[in-house]
């Protein structure tokens, strides 16, 4: 007796072609992944507000007020007092005048005033040289004439030190808040 001849389909490969919405979520999905992890390496920039309008240009002094606590973190010396002193000298080092207080001066006025507006140490004490785990901090600024208290903007800093970021000190950390905002307050002073 014979054999019947069956008809067979040809063998593909297993590899299915996905449909097109699969294909562009994959790609989103890569793409997120890839500017976050650029956004991890890279520093963050200060967030800056300014009223519509403002321009800073015009400052030439700057008046750096008291910098409040808002965080409730026992710290073992006045952070404020310590966030004050970067911040002002910072700006000296990047070139800008700083004043005691606003009646110093007839040419116009920046008065900044500051709070810190969160933190946590990864830290065991303040003292230890690294951060053990993830410590950040939120420092903003407020802006103002120091002539007439007119609001003029706020800048915003973040900063997160954890284990896969150079670690520093959670001071270190605060006091890379201060610089970053000091910077960029600079750079805006100078545009």
């Amino acid at each position: 007796m014979g054999q019947a001849l069956t008809l067979r389909r040809p063998i593909r490969s297993s590899a299915r072609s996905a449909p097109p919405a699969t294909v562009a979520g994959v790609r989103c999905l890569v793409s997120l992944i890839v500017l976050s992890l650029l956004a991890a390496c890279s520093p963050l920039r200060p967030q800056v507000t300014l009223e519509p309008g403002v321009s800073l240009r015009a400052y030439r002094v700057v008046v750096v007020g008291p910098v409040t606590d808002l965080t409730g973190y026992p710290f073992q010396y006045n952070v404020g007092d310590s966030l004050r002193a970067e911040l002002a000298d910072r700006l000296r080092n990047d070139g800008i005048a700083v004043a005691p207080d606003t009646t110093d001066t007839t040419v116009p006025v920046l008065f900044v005033v500051s709070s810190l507006d969160g933190f946590k140490s990864g830290a065991l004490a303040m003292r230890l040289p690294t951060a053990m785990g993830t410590s950040r901090c939120a420092f903003s600024s407020r802006l103002m004439d120091g002539h007439s208290g007119r609001r003029l903007g706020e800048i915003v800093s973040a900063e997160v030190s954890s284990d896969d970021t150079p670690q520093r000190s959670p001071a270190g950390l605060l006091a890379t808040c201060a610089r970053m905002t000091a910077d960029e307050l600079a750079r805006r002073l100078k545009r």
